[in-house]
């Protein structure tokens, strides 16, 4: 053979080699499953997953809810170990004991745990997502997940897991709920003088002292309300700190000087304020203006699809009960979970919800866990 013969020979050798790599490569690229469907998720990225979809690991502690919103639940197959823990969850949907929970918390995934539950899709933020696409071949769904969302962004969440799941109607059921309560709670503030709207304060952690600022999605959260956010000046997001993204610590000269009219906590009790010689000054506490957080499925102090819903109306309800007089609220959260989650409460599981105490069983469950 010739050196020229020999040299084309070569060069056919590796063009097959070449031809057959790329072929395998995009049958791994390629679903499980004899259809697929091509979607493209909330940052514009295209990819393809199987049709239909059979299992799906939601790796976003707010995300979870949605399932049960969508009536996906079934379809779970990997999810959040704070979802594992909510105590409503594990009454609406008691099989979620039996579900792996490979993320801990942002950035900490058991990835090993995540590929043996072998989902058809996984749907995370930014941070857990690039874990997934870097470490597995799980297809991967990025969603927004920053803590500036707002109503818009609420719906046009609801709607992409809407069309992912093949689930529009329940997306846009939920859409019109949450529109409905708005529009009331909105109509019914909308002209109060801003000299006379009440100052609200979230006071988070131990301390009290620890607050979502108004970049975050809390203060449209209080304006539809018709409140004013205390800590609207404060700028938390992107700033940890050792704290969630979002959330920033505040001195006690800060609430001092915004003598709130209502104070919002998610420790302790309201009768620990009192006779506490720091917070007894303050208008919340004088007039006994002191509330739990709501809490459902997932905490309010992120920007759930529960929140979005309730928040506004328990705390417009408490601010100006006098404009709320014809409206029962426990009846419109018992008609919320049993339109959109499909799930009829019971009274003590509303008094659950509106006085925080799902979050308190939550908290204790993972000081416990240590």
């Amino acid at each position: 053979m010739t050196k020229t013969k020999f040299i084309w020979l070569l060069v056919a050798i590796l063009f097959i080699l070449l031809l057959a790599r790329q072929y395998t490569q995009e049958k791994k690229d390629q679903p499980i499953g004899e259809e697929s469907r091509t979607i493209t998720d909330m940052k514009g990225r295209t990819f393809a997953v199987a049709d239909p979809i059979r299992s799906i690991a939601l790796l976003g502690g707010p995300t979870g809810q949605v399932a049960f919103i969508l009536g996906v639940q079934d379809k779970l197959c990997a999810v959040t170990n704070t979802l594992k823990m909510s105590k409503l969850v594990r009454e609406m949907y008691p099989n979620i004991k039996d579900l792996p929970g490979p993320r801990t918390t942002s950035g900490s995934i058991n990835v090993e745990e995540l590929i043996q539950s072998n989902p058809d899709i996984a749907i995370a933020g930014d941070l857990d997502g690039r874990i997934v696409l870097d470490k597995t071949r799980i297809p991967l769904a990025f969603l927004e997940d920053s803590m500036g969302d707002g109503i818009a962004d609420m719906k046009r969440e609801i709607r992409f897991y809407g069309y992912v799941f093949n689930t529009p109607d329940r997306a846009e059921n939920y859409v019109a709920f949450l529109e409905r309560i708005i529009t009331m709670v909105t109509e019914r503030t909308k002209d109060i003088p801003v000299s006379q709207r009440k100052r609200v304060f979230q006071g988070y952690s131990p301390s009290h002292l620890v607050t979502l600022g108004g970049d975050t999605f809390m203060q449209e959260r209080i304006q539809l309300a018709g409140c004013l956010n205390a800590a609207e000046s404060v700028v938390t997001i992107g700033k940890r700190s050792g704290l969630h993204a979002g959330l920033g610590e505040i001195s006690m000269e800060q609430v001092l000087e915004w003598n709130p009219d209502i104070l919002v906590i998610n420790y302790g009790k309201p009768d620990d304020f009192i006779n506490d010689p720091q917070w007894r000054h303050i208008q919340a506490v004088q007039n006994h203006q002191i509330y739990a957080q709501p809490a459902g499925v997932f905490i309010f102090n992120r920007p759930t699809m529960e929140s979005a819903v309730i928040f506004p109306l328990w705390l417009a309800s408490i601010a100006y009960p006098e404009r709320f007089e014809d409206i029962c609220v426990p009846d419109l959260v018992k008609e919320f979970y049993s339109k959109i989650f499909r799930f009829d409460l019971n009274d003590q599981q509303v008094r659950d919800i509106l006085t925080g105490a799902y979050e308190f069983k939550m908290m204790k469950g993972i000081k416990n866990r240590g």
